[in-house]
């Protein structure tokens, strides 16, 4: 059985006024830290935030 490589995830292309606060206050950390790890765009932080991002600002589908 082979290992699955999972995708990157990817930030939603359009995302309102205010959502790093909104991110950070979701996951509990400094809307900084939010800043600073969208502008290096790796590490752990930043997979965190954009998964966060996307499950809050995502394209919402119906199933």
């Amino acid at each position: 059985m082979e290992a699955k490589k999972l995708s990157s995830p990817k930030l939603p292309l359009l995302l309102p006024h205010g959502w790093k606060k909104e991110v950070a206050l979701t996951l509990g950390i400094h809307p900084n830290t939010v800043s600073r790890a969208l502008r290096s765009q790796k590490g752990i932080t930043y997979i965190k935030i954009v998964k966060a991002a996307a499950a809050k600002y995502g394209e919402k589908t119906e199933t």
